[in-house]
């Protein structure tokens, strides 16, 4: 069941009935959630790659964060019959200022409450101090920000800098992922961790909660 590549495709052609449709028939014959998530990756990866080329626009970009949200919805459950009951953590996560993309962020906040995280979504292109009020607000363990565009980066930088004014610094652990990111850059910024992808942001949300990897 399931790695036969169709719902990458389907993904990937923004085929979204044909998607929602496997997914239902993929989990009632008993299927991995996670491999399922896996290929869910696998095709907003390729829609990431035809809207770098111009062949897909920003209104494709939007589809098919829907399309995944609406997969997600069966999956959830699934995922988090194997998570513990109880909280592993709280996380906020946000697309930073002047980035408006947010299938990365959805997939990450996906694998975070499957992984046991209360996870409290503040949304795309997000005003640091809109940000700050949130974790003001919800006194998470971590923020997680994402970027998809390499002007973002001067936006993760300043925000990630700014919780230090704001009185906030010592309060959270800071993971940040992304394209045009990496774990030196991450560094640099001044945070506290790195996920490459989904998967190990889970991982590394775990090590920074003080829990094995």
């Amino acid at each position: 069941m399931g790695n036969d590549g169709l719902l990458v495709q389907y993904i990937a052609n923004l085929e979204a009935d044909k998607a929602f449709q496997y997914v239902k028939v993929q989990i009632a014959q008993g299927a991995d959630p996670y491999t399922i998530l896996s290929d869910c990756r696998k095709g907003l990866d390729e829609v990431g790659k035809k809207f770098e080329t111009c062949e897909y626009f920003v209104a494709d970009l939007m589809y098919a964060a829907e399309m995944f949200e609406k997969i997600t919805d069966v999956l959830l459950p699934e995922l988090q019959k194997t998570a513990k009951m109880e909280s592993a953590g709280k996380v906020v996560i946000a697309t930073v200022k002047n980035d408006i993309h947010d299938i990365g962020k959805n997939l990450v906040a996906t694998i975070l409450r499957a992984g046991g995280f209360e996870v409290v979504d503040v949304g795309v292109d997000v005003e640091p101090t809109t940000l700050y009020q949130s974790v003001r607000e919800q006194n998470p363990d971590i923020v997680a920000l994402s970027c998809l565009l390499t002007n973002g980066l001067d936006s993760m930088e300043d925000t990630i800098k700014g919780f230090g004014p704001a009185g906030l610094r010592d309060k959270v652990k800071i993971i940040v992922g992304g394209i045009p990111l990496s774990a030196k850059l991450a560094v640099q910024m001044g945070a506290d961790s790195y996920g490459e992808n989904a998967s190990e942001a889970l991982v590394r949300c775990r090590e920074l909660m003080g829990g094995k990897p």
